[in-house]
């Protein structure tokens, strides 16, 4: 199924006057949020290099004009900037950001306090990113406490780190890579409810 084919269609005037027939490209369909979080629906999936959504279409439903799939099924809109750049796309970024990824490296994009708690009783680990001041960094020294509550302790650990505008436009990046994939088996109920809301 070619998306565009189902986008609905919408009769105005030219310049002239003259009755046209337009294709709604502005026309969007939504996904229920808690569906993508059904692994009977979707499951996670991480983008490999240089995988765009037309090669993960043919990959697992088998044609590239399922390339929508992919992008409705995780709302993106943008197949370039909501999609991880490959990394020669991401390099060419950077330069024409930055200048240089030199450049980018020795610019600092925040500083950061990270609070990490350990317990000894569940070995559960908790780590809190909180964005802070250069004044606060500055401030701020590595420090470890322990807690002890009878049965069991808590190690509190306090550090700081500076974020390069590199690292923080990479961090974004490669955020995105993480992505939902709709169980093929469902790929014909998709289509045909898309047809549907889409009016065709």
């Amino acid at each position: 199924m070619k998306y565009f084919n189902t986008l609905p269609k919408v009769v105005t005037t030219d310049n002239n006057n003259n009755s046209i027939v337009l294709t709604n490209l502005l026309a969007r369909v939504n996904v229920i949020p808690e569906l993508l979080k059904n692994p009977l629906l979707y499951y996670s999936y991480d983008v490999q290099e240089g995988e765009t959504p037309e090669i993960i279409a043919s990959k697992y439903y088998g044609s590239p004009d399922n390339f929508w799939i992919v992008m409705f099924s995780n709302q993106l809109l943008d197949p370039e900037w909501d999609w991880p750049l490959s990394y020669a796309n991401f390099s060419a970024y950077i330069i024409d950001k930055y200048g240089s990824a030199s450049a980018a490296q020795s610019q600092i994009a925040r500083y950061e306090k990270i609070i990490t708690t350990s317990d000894s009783l569940s070995n559960m680990v908790n780590r809190e990113v909180i964005i802070i001041d250069q004044n606060e960094y500055s401030n701020t020294a590595l420090n470890t406490v322990t807690v002890d509550f009878g049965d069991e302790t808590a190690v509190i650990t306090t550090e700081v780190n500076v974020v390069s505008a590199y690292d923080s436009e990479l961090l974004v990046n490669e955020s995105k890579r993480n992505i939902n994939l709709l169980n093929v088996k469902f790929l014909p109920t998709i289509q045909s409810q898309f047809k549907k809301l889409m009016g065709v």
